[in-house]
């Protein structure tokens, strides 16, 4: 049997100044990007086309957790 998993998941909300995680996950978003932490505070894409803060991500899209 597999063991239970502790992936976290953040809903769209408005965008506040809120902390984001101190261990920086990689996530996927509702359109089924994945979101990889980029050196400083950024998240980017995997393709890098895109760029977003933490603080955009959640106010932008739903987000799952990516299991390493």
């Amino acid at each position: 049997m597999d063991p239970p998993t502790t992936s976290r998941g953040w809903l769209v909300a408005a965008l506040v100044h809120t902390c984001e995680s101190a261990d920086r996950p990689t996530v996927r978003n509702d359109l089924m990007r994945t979101w990889v932490p980029e050196p400083g505070s950024g998240y980017r894409t995997h393709d890098g086309r895109r760029r977003a803060t933490w603080a955009q991500l959640p106010a932008r899209f739903d987000l799952v957790e990516v299991a390493p």
